[in-house]
Formats: C-alpha cells, structure tokens, sequence
C-alpha cells in the first residue's frame, strides 16, 4: 500500500465473493497496531473496527484483514497502511474490509471489537 516508499505497493482494490471470518487476530504486535489505530479510527466515519483472521476462496490460506464497519474512506486506508508498514515492515500486507451489517453479524460470532465509536 503504496505511502512511505518505493518498495510499498499501491492500495489494490479486490472483490471478493466468499470470506469467512476465521477468528480475532491478536498478540503482542496486533495490540500495539490496534493502539496506533484507535486515534485515527475516532477521527473518522468509523462505528467499529475488527482485527480478524479470514479466508477467501482458498479454505487453506488465512489473510490478516481489519475489518471497519463504517463509511469507505481511502484516506483511511493510506494512513492504516502507514502504521502497519511502520510496525511490521512494507513487504508484508494488511487487508482493508469496509464490512456490511450481515458481514459484521457473522464476524461478531468469533471476533469482538477493539474499537468501538463513543
């Protein structure tokens, strides 16, 4: 996600048809991602935000996925991106979910908020 240098790619934009929600992704790392984000996530649209484990097509494969319940903003996107490339290095990916309500019930089942609009 392409903001802090030459080797960071751009934002790329995927359509995806099936994601399972696998379980909430969490440790040492994730928590400190999830504390750098709360203040940008209050500044914005955002009603609340999941750090998950997911799957797509492939049952086999798992991504790390935040997962916002809120209005799509890309500006959101470039400044997660930033953090993330900060803390976990730019050659690793962190995938953006702008969730729909029915996508948040099944989520909600195995994963719980760290951000929770006031």
């Amino acid at each position: 996600m392409g903001l802090f240098g030459k080797c960071q790619r751009p934002p790329e934009i995927r359509t995806e048809t099936k994601i399972r929600f696998v379980c909430e992704q969490d440790g040492v790392a994730e928590r400190e991602l999830k504390a750098l984000l709360a203040p940008e996530l209050l500044s914005r649209n955002v009603e609340r935000a999941y750090l998950a484990k997911i799957q797509y097509q492939d049952p086999r494969s798992h991504e790390v996925a935040l997962c916002v319940r809120g209005v799509e903003d890309p500006g959101l996107v470039q400044t997660v991106a930033g953090h993330f490339a900060k803390l976990f290095g730019r050659a690793v990916h962190l995938d953006i979910l702008f969730i729909s309500e029915s996508q948040e019930q099944e989520l909600a089942r195995v994963c719980r908020p760290f951000y929770r609009a006031v």
